[in-house]
């Protein structure tokens, strides 16, 4: 490292506005970006909080009811909450994707999903509320531009507005052999100058990372924060040590400058591209056509089906349910049986949701089979799984709802054919597993 250089490409750096105004530019669209991110993290986290609020009001309302002796809503006279099917019912469940403390240094596809899921015994994980996603190049378009999409995507292009003309400006004025006759070293004063653009960018980004960091917890964040440091400063050196050899052997800024764009093009857009429309075309986006035939077709004969053949289904599903009392009765219960039907449909959705679950799986084992000509894809999914905005992420998400809706029917078979009649102290163990 020559300080004499560093002044000298400092003063060149100052005194090009195009370069100076691309710096700032850039540098500002990162803060716009992390300002977007806090502003949608704080918006989750007021209306995660809300609902919990309104969670806690229906849940002591039904308490409410236990401790004064009331079975229900007065303008529901039907409603008797001391029926297992009815305070289960009533009572209000919650699967919550909470963002991460670094969440505005990525947003990933956050912005496309549901970070809420309202948990009824009919619900499933690819209702309506739980939404695809879209990619970030539509973002763009919509005007939403997440950080990690700036540094994936726009860091290296800033790189070769500052660095396209470092040697190539010389070659240009026909003044390169006299550089070599000052410096004997060419390749350390190019090193050297580029190695200043590097240090700029590297020192920007950093500061940036680390002052969210400490915004939101730095110490409890320090290993993932130290990681995001790491995946994007590595990531601009591979560009900057490409883009050193491309300065040395160009013979004019302007040649150096295509060969750039075309290592952009090539390593962001082209590969990228390539591999997602194989991908696409490998395994085509499913419109969960199974899913939806289950949840009309298929459930409308499930609801045609005979009690004794949904009583058998029921057994099977719930084996055990054999030993509670009323399945030992020599006469079905018609009500408690029809009661119980979600359970089936539940059980349905599950298989077609593994299916389309394997589909996503292999599709995004295939990806991850390109990235050794897909480098940058493989930096887009490692930034986003440490802000858990990634695909696996969402995946983990859908599991725990999954989960969710499988203890809620559970619970409320089994408590209905046993024929508890609910109290407090029963509708607090009922809590611990719906909440």
């Amino acid at each position: 490292m020559n300080i004499n250089i560093f002044l000298f490409e400092f003063k060149h750096f100052v005194r090009n506005k195009a370069k100076l105004f691309s710096y700032l530019f850039f540098v500002l669209l990162c803060i716009l970006s992390i300002y977007n991110g806090y502003d949608l993290m704080n918006t989750q986290l007021e209306t995660i909080s809300e609902i919990k609020a309104k969670k806690d009001l229906e849940i002591n309302k039904i308490l409410g009811w236990l401790d004064s002796g009331e079975v229900g809503p007065e303008d529901k006279p039907w409603v008797n909450i001391t029926d297992p099917y009815w305070s289960i019912r009533y009572t209000p469940t919650y699967i919550f994707k909470e963002p991460s403390p670094l969440f505005p240094l990525g947003i990933g596809q956050a912005e496309q999903f549901g970070f809420y899921k309202k948990v009824t015994r009919w619900s499933s994980t690819y209702d309506t509320d739980m939404v695809e996603e879209i990619s970030n190049y539509e973002r763009l378009i919509n005007g939403n531009i997440d950080f990690s999409f700036l540094i994936i995507f726009l860091l290296p292009i800033l790189l070769i507005i500052l660095t396209y003309n470092v040697n190539g400006m010389e070659k240009d004025l026909k003044f390169d052999k006299l550089i070599s006759i000052q410096n004997n070293k060419v390749n350390f004063w190019l090193l050297n100058r580029l190695l200043f653009y590097l240090i700029l960018l590297i020192i920007s980004i950093n500061f940036l990372i680390i002052s969210v960091g400490f915004v939101n917890g730095f110490n409890n964040n320090i290993e993932t924060i130290l990681k995001l440091i790491l995946i994007s400063n590595l990531y601009i050196f591979c560009f900057a040590l490409i883009f050193f050899f491309i300065n040395k052997y160009s013979n004019t800024s302007s040649s150096a400058a295509f060969k750039m764009i075309s290592i952009w093009l090539l390593f962001c857009v082209v590969i990228p591209g390539t591999v997602h429309q194989y991908a696409s075309f490998k395994y085509p986006v499913n419109y969960m056509t199974d899913f939806l035939d289950i949840n009309r077709k298929q459930t409308y004969e499930v609801f045609k089906l005979e009690n004794f053949d949904l009583y058998d289904i029921l057994m099977q599903i719930q084996p055990n349910l054999i030993e509670t009392q009323k399945a030992q009765d020599t006469i079905i219960d018609n009500q408690l049986v029809r009661r119980s039907i979600s359970t089936i449909i539940n059980q349905m959705n599950i298989g077609a949701a593994f299916e389309i679950e394997m589909q996503n799986e292999n599709k995004n084992e295939m990806i991850k089979s390109s990235y050794i000509i897909n480098p940058v894809s493989y930096v887009q999914n490692l930034w986003n799984s440490c802000i858990f905005t990634d695909y696996y992420a969402y995946k983990d998400y859908r599991s725990k709802i999954q989960e969710s809706i499988l203890s809620r029917n559970q619970l409320i078979v089994l408590e209905m054919w046993r024929e508890n009649e609910v109290n407090k102290e029963i509708y607090k163990d009922y809590l611990k597993i719906l909440n």
